[in-house]
């Protein structure tokens, strides 16, 4: 295995008031592939638990879920996590883009769902012309450590649809500007499915919208800047970042990583994983 850099939880572990924050697309199972197959389930499962178990985050997006693959997960991340989030079509019909959190660090305040269409209290709605619903999770937290609150959000946007991407860019940031004017600390993460610094959702989100994108905003990047979405090939360094963590104005970016962990070859998705270090501002 690919051992993750010591320095990683260091910083995490060296004050109250910093969090290990991780999004990932694990990529939903499916009944056609085989053994070998590169996106096999029961080949990647095992991937997934020694990806968790071995630098496992305070807080983690989630995205392509599904009610029965939450198994490597939680058998890596331990008994002290919890999950939230339903699927797109309501309770486990679909693919779910939980949140999960360490309760021994963090205590779930609220949280809801809203799905990513002119409806986004309506389960299972989809108006943008995207053939399957989207939906994006927020929570309310405190920092058991420092007693900090902050909030949320996980999203996985459509990967067709611009006008989708760029009006579910839009939907999250109107939520966001709620979290902004109660005076919270704001963490995005997700799939975005739109490349960053050149997309109407990045666009949105960061530049209008005023979101730091933490691989820039780092102090230090911890890895190449590989593209997020090999699809199982080689690893490239590439400017095809489309799973972002994005951090409110007045969190600090320690450090960024985008993790290239597999084991024997095996990826444990088609996506990376990424990864940051991140200070919330003290209470």
């Amino acid at each position: 295995m690919t051992p993750p850099p010591d320095a990683v939880d260091a910083a995490s572990d060296a004050a109250p008031d910093r969090l290990h924050v991780m999004s990932f697309n694990a990529l939903f199972q499916t009944d056609s592939s085989s053994p070998g197959d590169p996106g096999h389930w029961a080949d990647r499962a095992p991937v997934i638990e020694a990806l968790m178990a071995g630098d496992p985050p305070d807080l983690l997006g989630l995205q392509e879920m599904q009610a029965w693959t939450f198994g490597p997960i939680e058998r890596g991340l331990g008994p002290t996590y919890r999950s939230i989030g339903v699927a797109e079509r309501g309770g486990s019909e679909g693919l779910i883009n939980p949140i999960l959190y360490d309760t021994e660090r963090l205590e779930l305040m609220r949280w809801n769902q809203i799905w990513l269409s002119d409806r986004p209290q309506e389960i299972g709605s989809a108006t943008w012309g995207n053939n399957r619903p989207r939906t994006a999770v927020w929570a309310r937290f405190r920092d058991r450590a420092s007693g900090q609150e902050f909030a949320h959000v996980n999203a996985h946007l459509d990967h067709v649809i611009t006008q989708a991407k760029s009006k579910a860019a839009q939907l999250i940031a109107d939520h966001l500007q709620q979290f902004h004017l109660l005076g919270l600390p704001t963490i995005a993460t997700g799939d975005f499915n739109s490349v960053a610094g050149k997309s109407a959702a990045y666009t949105v989100l960061v530049e209008e919208f005023g979101l730091q994108d933490s691989w820039f905003a780092a102090a230090e990047q911890l890895s190449p800047g590989w593209g997020t979405f090999p699809a199982f090939e080689d690893v490239r360094v590439s400017d095809f970042r489309i799973d972002w963590i994005l951090l409110s104005q007045d969190v600090r970016g320690l450090d960024a990583r985008i993790d290239d962990f597999r084991h024997d070859g095996v990826f444990p998705s088609d996506h990376l994983p990424v990864r940051a270090t991140v200070e919330l501002p003290r209470s």
